[in-house]
């Protein structure tokens, strides 16, 4: 950079002159202190950029160097052509003026011989011969062209013409035009023709015939990589031949000999298949099972159980194992003869359990007593809370009742271990939130959580701390409250307003306590007889239904639907759609299954549903009573 001052040059990128300390202009440094002749180089440009991304999906960008290459392989080509079509303007413009050339022809392919001829001691080959039309001056009559030593022939009887004679006997002779020049035994044209099309005897003309040329190094590689091919080729065919066939021929017969294990089911319960081949009738023993059997069609077959190699272990800790067994062939004789051992993976099942009351492992409750039912198959061992229930267990379906008691301390929880034959030790707990009350009050043990009752109404008992003000929050009747005050009884009907689950709310106050609350539900259905005499039909008022469905809702409206599940939505609680009307003419309904019969998606049947709302523009009713079509009421 110049200083404006001083005049003097600095080095680019200084902020202020080193002779006088002026400050340098800041546009002189281009953009961010770059020069800007260096922002205007080529290889600043990125045309083309690669995105790698791995295994993990970690991206990156970058340039592949195969491209800048090929760039300037591209370049490279385009300078030799320009370089040759502008030696060829110097040299015609040299011609006109009378001037002799100065340099050599330039060429596509390399002349070692010719380029270190100037270092050459023989002054014969550093003479480069003019021609006479380029001399200064005018040519006496006769007079010849004069060439060097080098490429004057070697025969006096040979006339000049010769000199532009082939010395391969092989390529035609070819004598250049009079409007052309020989520069160093060189043709030069004015046409261009491309490397690949360019012959020998284009480019040089030699009076020598005897002068022999050593071979390009490119026909050299040729041949290497010909060769090189070749062998590849020859290779991969004798791979192809005999390799390839002991690798395949072999493992399909190598598959059939071997014995296969496949997953089964035996007598409901998980087994596996084993089938070891040999030849008819011979006789195959499991040694550590203690089974045999006779090879038929080939194959011996064992239906092994897995449950036999666990039997005898008391706790099922793992989900897995791995089991060998070993097979001998016994012949005749009785000899047994070794077989290749059979390994493979079995899974231990946990036994089953499934929670029905509450719905969930989580609870809150307000009775000191609540009932938790669950299911477990058949025969198993039940313990809760560390004490044997196995005696509950229902045969019929496996069906266990337990009346938990539920302590006003907030959390209790019930630890079921169930142990089932033939599956591992499983476990659920279950939580009953009872809230703390400073106030006790509690409900009769036996009070129910269903009733069915045509009055519409439970006797309700319940005891608290003597002297406590009782409060029924829910509609009831004959509230009787005149033991409170001497051992905390009391009594009332609570009525039930609505189908379905109706909350029973009463609190209990006392001086400087804190007030107790206690909710219980009872989920009420009048029976069939009386449910089914208000039944409308669901065809007949489909319309009314949809038109006024928070009134009906309100008067909890019974209906009555005959027709086909159509789809099952969920299975805990079962909703589904059901078509109440024709094949050619859908109605739908989304019902609620509140009964005890389980729908099976196609079935057909007659339900007793009252209004609940509306679901995704369909009427929704809660069912109550399930009859299979036909079945008798």
């Amino acid at each position: 950079m110049k200083c404006p001052a001083c005049n003097k040059w600095n080095r680019a990128g200084l902020p202020h002159c080193i002779y006088c300390g002026t400050e340098l202009p800041d546009d002189a440094y281009g953009v961010h202190g770059v020069p800007a002749w260096q922002l205007e180089l080529k290889d600043q440009e990125k045309h083309k950029s690669y995105i790698r991304v791995d295994e993990y999906g970690s991206a990156e960008t970058t340039d592949d160097p195969r491209d800048t290459l090929a760039a300037e392989m591209v370049s490279l080509k385009n300078r030799k052509l320009d370089g040759e079509q502008r030696q060829r303007m110097l040299r015609l413009n040299s011609a006109e003026r009378g001037i002799a050339p100065s340099g050599r022809s330039v060429r596509t392919s390399s002349n070692r011989s010719t380029f270190f001829s100037a270092y050459d001691d023989n002054p014969e080959t550093t003479l480069r011969p003019v021609s006479p039309e380029m001399a200064d001056g005018e040519a006496k009559p006769g007079a010849r062209r004069v060439y060097s030593a080098r490429y004057r022939t070697t025969y006096e009887t040979e006339s000049q013409d010769s000199l532009y004679q082939q010395s391969s006997e092989q390529e035609p002779i070819h004598k250049p035009d009079e409007g052309q020049t020989v520069y160093d035994g060189y043709l030069d044209t004015s046409e261009y023709m491309p490397p690949y099309e360019r012959t020998s005897h284009y480019e040089r003309f030699s009076g020598d015939s005897h002068i022999h040329r050593k071979p390009r190094r490119n026909s050299l590689r040729r041949i290497l990589r010909t060769l090189l091919i070749t062998l590849l080729v020859c290779g991969f065919a004798l791979v192809a031949l005999t390799v390839l066939p002991q690798l395949l021929s072999p493992k399909d017969e190598d598959d059939s000999l071997k014995a296969m294990v496949v997953p089964t089911i035996r007598n409901d319960l998980a087994a596996h298949t084993i089938t070891i081949p040999g030849e008819e009738n011979q006789r195959i023993i499991l040694r550590e099972l203690h089974m045999t059997a006779i090879v038929t069609g080939g194959v011996a077959t064992f239906d092994i159980p897995d449950h036999l190699w666990y039997d005898e272990y008391s706790d099922y800790l793992q989900e897995t194992m791995q089991v060998t067994v070993s097979p001998f062939l016994i012949s005749d004789s009785g000899k047994q003869t070794p077989l290749e051992q059979i390994s493979y993976e079995i899974d231990i099942p946990l036994s089953p359990i499934e929670l029905a009351t509450p719905d969930a492992p989580y609870q809150v409750v307000s009775t000191a007593l609540y009932t938790i039912q669950f299911y477990v198959r058949e025969g198993s061992t039940v313990t809760i809370n560390g004490e044997d229930y196995s005696d509950l267990v229902n045969t019929e379906g496996g069906k266990v009742s337990y009346n938990a008691t539920v302590q006003p301390i907030g959390e209790n929880n019930f630890e079921i271990v169930v142990r089932s034959q033939y599956c591992r030790e499983n476990s659920m707990t279950v939580t009953l939130y009872r809230e703390k009350q400073e106030i006790p009050l509690d409900l009769a043990s036996d009070i129910g959580s269903t009733s069915s009752d045509s009055t519409r109404t439970m006797t309700v008992r319940a005891t608290t701390l003597p002297g406590a003000v009782v409060k029924v929050l829910s509609p009831y009747t004959d509230l009787d409250i005149t033991n409170v005050d001497t051992d905390g009884s009391f009594t009332f009907k609570a009525v039930f307003d609505k189908i379905g689950n109706n909350t029973i709310i009463i609190t209990a106050d006392y001086p400087n306590k804190k007030q107790t609350r206690v909710e219980h539900v009872v989920y009420y259905v009048p029976n069939i007889d009386i449910y089914s005499r208000k039944a409308w039909s669901i065809v007949q008022e489909y319309t009314d239904l949809m038109d006024n469905m928070e009134l009906r809702k309100a008067n909890s409206q019974i209906y009555v639907c005959k027709g086909t599940i159509t789809s099952i939505e969920t299975t805990k609680p079962q909703r589904a759609f059901m078509n109440v009307g024709t094949e050619e003419s859908e109605l739908l309904i989304y019902v609620e299954n509140a009964s005890r019969t389980e729908w099976v998606e196609g079935g057909e049947y007659d339900l007793y549903a009252d209004a609940y709302g509306m679901y995704n523009s369909k009427p929704w009713l809660i069912v109550r009573y399930t009859y299979e079509k036909g079945a008798p009421r």
